[in-house]
C-alpha cells in the first residue's frame, strides 16, 4: 500500500469519525456533561473537535496548559509536553488543537511505518487488511483523540522497525520516548532484547537498548522530587474510580467477574454495552495473544502478551478496548485472516464497523467507553 493510498483511507476514516460524531448529536442519547472536553459550552459549539478531549483528554490539556494537578501523575509527560510546545505557535494556541494535531500526524506516520514493518515478512495484501482491521476496530477513534494512543503507536512501531532493520540506536531512542509516553513503553525493553538476541547478540547493538528504560526513570525521578513517591503514576490510579485493585488479580478471576456483571447489570443502561465490549475484547485478544507465540516473532509475541496482560492484573478489563490498540501483533493476525477469507472480511469488518459507530457515538455524547 502506497502512502498516497494510505492517506486517502486515513482521510476517509477521519471524515467518518466527524460524521458519526455530528450525527450522534441528533441521536436519542442524552448528553452526559460530567467529562466533556473543555466544558459544555465549548462542546456544544464544536462537538466534532471538543469531543476528542472527553474523559482523559481533559487531563492532558490541563497538564499542557498548567502543569500537573492533583492525582494527574497517572498521565506520562511527553504528550502534554509536546502539546505545550505547539501551543506557543500563534495558530496553535489551543490545547485541544495541539493535541489532536500531534495524534493525527503521529498515528498517520505510525500506520505508514506499520505497513513497512509488515512488508518485511508478509504480502501487501496482509498489510492492507491489517491496517483496515485496525481502523475499523471499535475503539480506534482514540488514536486521533487527545490521548497518547496515536503518539505511542508511532513510537512503538518505529522502535520495532528500527530494530528489525538493525538501526539499534534509533530503536533505543524511540523506546526511551515510548517509556516517557506510557508505562507500557518499558515493555519494549524485553521485546527488543529478544530481537537483539535473535539477530546475532552483538554487544555494541545491545548498548542502545539500555536507553529504553530512561524515559520511565526520568519520570520516576521527577515524581520522587515532586511527590515523594516515584510510583505515584500507579498509586493514583485508585482515584479514577475504575475499580482497579492494588493487589494482584489473576486473569481467570477477571473473566469470572465479568460473567457475573453480564448477568446482573441492567441491560438498558448504555454501560452494559461497554461491559460487553470489554469482555469480548478480553476474550479475542487473549486468543490472539496466545496464538501470536505460534505465528509471530518472539519479540512481537512478548510485547503483545505484556501489553495485554498487565492491565488485567488490576482486576478489570476497564479501558482494555483502548489498551489493546497497541497490541499490533494481534491486529496482524486479524489482517492475515482477512487477507485469506472474503467471508471473514464481511463478518469481522461488519461487526467492527457497527460497533465503531455505536461506541464512538457513546464517547461523543459523554459516555464512558475505554
Amino acid at each position: 500500500m502506497s502512502f498516497s493510498r494510505l492517506f486517502k483511507i486515513f482521510v476517509l476514516w477521519q471524515a467518518a469519525i466527524i460524521i458519526v460524531t455530528m450525527a450522534a448529536q441528533y441521536s436519542s442519547l442524552p448528553l452526559r456533561e460530567t467529562f466533556l472536553g473543555s466544558g459544555t459550552q465549548a462542546y456544544v459549539e464544536k462537538p466534532w473537535a471538543y469531543s476528542r478531549e472527553n474523559f482523559d483528554g481533559m487531563h492532558y490539556t490541563y497538564i499542557a496548559s498548567r502543569g500537573y494537578g492533583y492525582s494527574q501523575q497517572a498521565f506520562f509527560p511527553l504528550y502534554p509536553a509536546l502539546m505545550r510546545r505547539l501551543m506557543t505557535l500563534p495558530i496553535l494556541n489551543n490545547a485541544v488543537t495541539a493535541g489532536v494535531l500531534i495524534s493525527v500526524v503521529a498515528f498517520l506516520a505510525g500506520l505508514y511505518l506499520f505497513i513497512k514493518l509488515i512488508l518485511l515478512d508478509y504480502s501487501s495484501s496482509v498489510a492492507k487488511w491489517t491496517i483496515l482491521a485496525l481502523l475499523f476496530f471499535p475503539a480506534s477513534f482514540f488514536f486521533t483523540s487527545v490521548y497518547t494512543e496515536g503518539l505511542f503507536f508511532f513510537l512503538t512501531i518505529a522502535a520495532f522497525y528500527s530494530a528489525r532493520t538493525r538501526h539499534w540506536l534509533l530503536a533505543g531512542i524511540f523506546g526511551a520516548l515510548a517509556s516517557y509516553t506510557r508505562f507500557i513503553g518499558i515493555f519494549l525493553f524485553p521485546a527488543l532484547l529478544i530481537e537483539w538476541w535473535q539477530q546475532g547478540r552483538r554487544f555494541k547493538h545491545f548498548l542502545p537498548l539500555l536507553l529504553i528504560p530512561l524515559g520511565l526513570i526520568i519520570y520516576m525521578n521527577y515524581l520522587n522530587k515532586t511527590t515523594g513517591d516515584p510510583l505515584a503514576f500507579f498509586h493514583v490510579q485508585v482515584n479514577f474510580a475504575q475499580l482497579r485493585s492494588e493487589k494482584l488479580i489473576l486473569l481467570y478471576q477477571v473473566f469470572w467477574r465479568y460473567l457475573k456483571m453480564l448477568l446482573t447489570v441492567n441491560r438498558s443502561d448504555p454501560l452494559y454495552l461497554t461491559i460487553v465490549l470489554e469482555f469480548v475484547t478480553g476474550v479475542v485478544f487473549l486468543v490472539t495473544t496466545v496464538y501470536s507465540f505460534i505465528k509471530h516473532r518472539l519479540s512481537y509475541a512478548v510485547f503483545n502478551f505484556l501489553t495485554y496482560i498487565i492491565p488485567t492484573l488490576t482486576g478489570t478489563f476497564t479501558s482494555l478496548p483502548r489498551y489493546v490498540l497497541l497490541c499490533f501483533p494481534s491486529f496482524l493476525l486479524i489482517g492475515e485472516l482477512l487477507s485469506r477469507s472474503p467471508l471473514a472480511r464481511k463478518i469481522i469488518l461488519g461487526i467492527f464497523a457497527v460497533a465503531f459507530i455505536i461506541f464512538l457515538s457513546f464517547f461523543a455524547r459523554g459516555y464512558w467507553v475505554a
